[in-house]
């Protein structure tokens, strides 16, 4: 018990002892802003591509033996501009392993990119967006990807259906 305050005494003082002298450098962290289009007065606008004309959303399930919930909306707007978005609660994937999300109609698939898990635990997100109008690709399926390159998608952990809806 001793050893452990005493250790733990040591480590404070050595990093109060750094005091104004961390860095010589006198600079800044930039900030990222991420916008996202919300309703104001029942009306859909998002910045520079006006009035939202199209929107869709649906829960995202589980497959098989994963463990995975979440949710998943779609947005077209004015002049073109799309938006996807999944938020999706799935253990982390192993090392060498990623999900990724895809868009599907038919035979058409889209890639929609790697989800992100920015704090390692469950919470794993994704925004992909395009001037392509992707309206009609309503099944929404996020798979584990080996980090092998291969294009192609692997395992599927999860999916969803985005149900058109009129505001």
């Amino acid at each position: 018990m001793k050893k452990s305050l005493l250790l733990l005494s040591t480590s404070l003082l050595l990093l109060t002892a750094c005091g104004e002298n961390r860095s010589e450098r006198s600079e800044e962290l930039d900030t990222e802003t991420i916008q996202y289009p919300m309703p104001v007065g029942g009306e859909i606008k998002y910045d520079k591509h006006g009035s939202e004309t199209w929107f869709a959303y649906g829960a995202m399930l589980e497959v098989g033996d994963f463990k995975a919930n979440g949710v998943t909306q779609a947005h077209q707007f004015e002049d073109g501009y799309y938006l996807h978005t999944v938020t999706l609660n799935v253990d982390p994937a192993e090392d060498g392993y990623f999900y990724e999300g895809w868009l599907v109609k038919g035979s058409s698939v889209i890639s929609t990119g790697h989800l992100s898990n920015y704090f390692g635990d469950s919470r794993h997100s994704l925004r992909f967006d395009s001037s392509e109008d992707y309206t009609g690709h309503t099944e929404v399926i996020v798979t584990l990807e080996p980090d092998d390159g291969n294009p192609a998608p692997a395992l599927h952990v999860a999916e969803g259906e985005l149900r058109i809806t009129e505001r």
